[in-house]
């Protein structure tokens, strides 16, 4: 079909299909296609807006129509029961609108992306969305009586169908944009252009403008004092016949050295009182391990879960950007930031659930005890960025950064 063809027929075929597809979910109260469907036709009225008229536009329109017309029309959510409730239409919507996303702000905002960003945006819109919709469902079985989640197996394939969808419309937009002549789309297509020697010294400078001298005396003294007692709990746990967790003991206290390694060898100042989050977050890992907290103490998990997300938090924060600022083929608005970094985060500990869930499966461990605790696990991580953001925007950004 020609260029014309699709200008004259394309805004007519969204106007009937939106109206038609929001329409059913209505009727439904189909609360996440009604969100869905709202900001995917917000995102089309972006991409025709664009100014450069090509056909790469409608053909992105049209890619995500077909599965949202499933979704909005219920056909998909009605195949839910026979697909241990999984939304096909959704793991489908969910990374076109994370590409689709990225195409408008690098196109109507200052954000500017490039062509690794935008595909690993994919892939953390993808993951952070099923974590999201996971937490909701969760949260609406519990208080309003819905039966969206019968079993935390459900969730997990769920979220793993997800994941796979993400990854592979990752690597279809990969595919996409090297085989794209369409000048709207150049810019996207630049490599990441930045020198790790460069890099590494402005986020060890960064870091400091954050966290300062600080502790400097006692924290490398507290660190040792823990890292030391990791290494007693890892014979504690040779001694209790407990090998899952000598080795958790011995991979931590490996992780907790790290620090004194890049300070060593790649002349990278890691602040003391960083340095020293990091040891205490391994700490109480290895501690609840050992001793059984993560069994007895209903509120450890959340704790261990929390400490942990706010970390990575604070480390994508400070890479992410340090990349924006040296790139010339990235620009993150420092305001949009945080916003990265929930997404990230949720991204990654719907990882490493996937991860415990295979470990559960395959090894026979108890990994994931239930439902419950899946999902908190996900709101502690969301939690924990969402405190490391506004940390990070206080210190990181508005003293600091711009100076």
């Amino acid at each position: 079909m020609s260029p014309k063809k699709i200008k004259k027929i394309g805004p007519a075929l969204v106007f009937l299909l939106g109206i038609v597809g929001m329409i059913s979910a209505l009727r439904r109260l189909d609360v996440l296609w009604l969100m869905v469907g709202s900001v995917s036709f917000m995102l089309i009225l972006g991409m025709i807006k664009i100014k450069e008229v090509s056909r790469l536009k409608w053909e992105l329109v049209i890619l995500l129509l077909i599965p949202l017309f499933l979704g909005l029309s219920g056909i998909s959510v009605g195949l839910k029961q026979y697909l241990y409730g999984i939304d096909l239409a959704f793991v489908i919507v969910a990374p076109i609108i994370g590409f689709m996303l990225m195409f408008n702000l690098h196109h109507h905002t200052k954000f500017r992306s490039n062509f690794p960003f935008t595909i690993f945006f994919v892939v953390i819109f993808s993951l952070s969305s099923g974590a999201l919709i996971g937490i909701g469902e969760f949260v609406s079985d519990q208080h309003l009586g819905t039966e969206y989640l019968e079993s935390n197996f459900q969730l997990m394939i769920n979220l793993l169908v997800i994941a796979i969808g993400g990854v592979l419309m990752a690597l279809f937009f990969r595919a996409y944009l090297k085989k794209s002549n369409y000048r709207s789309v150049k810019s996207l297509t630049s490599p990441l252009d930045v020198d790790s020697v460069e890099t590494t010294n402005a986020v060890s400078h960064l870091l400091y403008s954050g966290f300062g001298k600080k502790g400097h005396t006692w924290a490398p003294l507290f660190s040792r004092f823990l890292q030391l007692l990791i290494l007693v709990f890892a014979m504690y746990a040779v001694y209790e016949r407990n090998p899952r967790w000598f080795f958790s003991a011995i991979l931590s206290f490996g992780v907790t050295m790290i620090p004194y390694l890049f300070t060593r060898n790649m002349k990278v100042v890691i602040p003391p009182l960083l340095n020293l989050w990091i040891t205490v977050a391994l700490f109480l890992h290895v501690l609840g391990g050992v001793m059984g907290y993560y069994d007895h103490v209903w509120w450890w998990d959340n704790l261990t879960h929390f400490i942990s997300a706010a970390l990575i938090s604070i480390l994508g924060f400070t890479i992410l950007l340090t990349i924006s600022r040296l790139s010339g083929s990235l620009y993150v608005p420092p305001i949009v930031v945080p916003a990265l970094i929930i997404l990230f985060i949720l991204a990654t500990g719907v990882v490493w659930e996937i991860f415990e869930f295979f470990c559960d499966q395959l090894l026979g461990t108890n990994m994931q005890y239930s439902l419950q605790d899946t999902v908190y696990d996900m709101m502690f991580n969301t939690v924990g960025a969402l405190f490391a953001s506004i940390i990070g925007y206080r210190y990181f950004l508005k003293e600091h950064w711009e100076t």
